[in-house]
């Protein structure tokens, strides 16, 4: 089964309303890397004893494919995954006269998952790593200190944290996650 490693770290929150900026916790999961395209051909060619070239030339065919339906106004349905189509952001015009297209601001690819892309979410297993201060929240390079113990919630004596450079990266020094 699947498992989603959460941590709740502490952020600037814009709010829109009053336009005043608080700081707060947010959960998020952790992400460990970025996956690029060659390692999803070696996993594919691996798991279906396509050979490589054919997995690779068909992923570059399907991207480029599907770029065109979506930059065409196309809705990109994918079995058992999900839909991607594009939405616009814009302003809001009072009047029928005020409508144009002074009113766009930019487009937005969204993606929608399937009933069953859902179901497996709802059924992964979660764990939270703790819950992270930022000892400087104006400072552009975030650092991190772990104020709670992993999943038990219990504060941690004061200068006992552990500090992250990167709150989403491994929870490992050498790549770039705690230091301590």
């Amino acid at each position: 089964m699947a498992k989603i490693i959460l941590k709740s770290q502490e952020q600037n929150i814009n709010y829109l309303k009053s336009g005043e900026v608080k700081s707060g916790y947010v959960i998020r999961p952790v992400r460990y890397s970025t996956i690029e395209s060659a390692d999803i051909v070696e996993s594919v060619s691996k798991n279906s004893y396509v050979p490589r070239a054919f997995v690779s030339a068909a992923l570059i065919g399907i991207t480029e494919a599907m770029e065109n339906y979506l930059l065409n106004g196309h809705s990109i349905q994918l079995e058992n995954f999900g839909t991607f189509s594009l939405s616009c952001e814009g302003s809001v015009a009072p009047t029928a006269a005020e409508a144009g297209m002074e009113q766009f601001k930019m487009l937005h690819l969204n993606f929608r998952p399937s009933t069953s892309l859902k179901e497996k979410l709802d059924n992964v297993d979660l764990e939270l790593d703790g819950v992270y201060k930022c000892l400087d929240l104006t400072a552009e390079n975030k650092v991190y200190q772990r104020i709670t113990d992993t999943n038990d919630g219990e504060a941690l004596p004061d200068g006992d944290g552990n500090e992250v450079v990167d709150p989403d990266g491994p929870s490992n020094p050498d790549d770039g996650g705690f230091a301590g």
